[in-house]
């Protein structure tokens, strides 16, 4: 995702995490627009590999690799043995 065009973006925030980028970004040395590029980065990040896992779920259902409630529950009742 890295480029070397960039654009300024706005956007309100509550005053408490404005500050709290403030103090990160004094704590760490680094530009606020540093930190919410890295926290926004992060996120998105995060999402795709939640989309991702969800994607990978739903091609098990597809493919029929799954099981049944009754072979799930023998394997929770199992778990609670150990």
């Amino acid at each position: 995702m890295s480029s070397s065009t960039k654009q300024t973006i706005s956007a309100q925030i509550p005053v408490e995490l404005a500050s709290a980028v403030e103090q990160l970004a004094r704590e760490l040395d680094r530009s606020k627009s540093w930190i919410i590029k890295e926290a926004l980065t992060a996120m998105l990040a995060e999402r795709e590999r939640r989309h991702q896992s969800v994607q990978a779920g739903l091609d098990d259902v597809t493919e029929g690799r799954v099981i049944g409630h009754a072979q799930m529950k023998h394997f929770a009742s199992q778990l609670k043995k150990e």
